[in-house]
């Protein structure tokens, strides 16, 4: 299977999925990933987080899947969790097209 340009950006940008943190440390607060999720409005029950990253400037990255769209969210923010950026990529380009996406979607 070929990988499409969404998965190599958001890869080659933030990493392999993953491979950032469980947890962050925002202004002196620890926010684990649902809380990460539920702070930018994203907390649906379809929703599935799969970890975050700090970035230069008080700036930070929540990678989640979205499971009624099936797709992978990149959601950039600042320290007052207002919303920067946002990059989305098909989740079958991670699993695959016998994946069972049906699994992601809540319903």
């Amino acid at each position: 299977m070929n990988t499409s340009q969404g998965r190599d950006a958001i890869e080659r940008r933030f990493g392999p999925l993953g491979s950032g943190a469980q947890s962050l440390a925002i202004r002196g607060a620890i926010y684990s990933l649902p809380q990460l999720l539920s702070q930018i409005g994203a907390e649906f029950d379809d929703s599935k987080p799969i970890d975050a990253l700090a970035l230069e400037g008080e700036h930070y990255v929540l990678r989640y899947i979205d499971g009624q769209d099936q797709r992978v969210v990149v959601v950039e923010f600042d320290a007052d969790f207002r919303l920067c950026a946002e990059m989305r990529a098909n989740l079958a380009e991670w699993e695959g097209d016998d994946s069972n996406l049906a699994y992601y979607s809540g319903h």
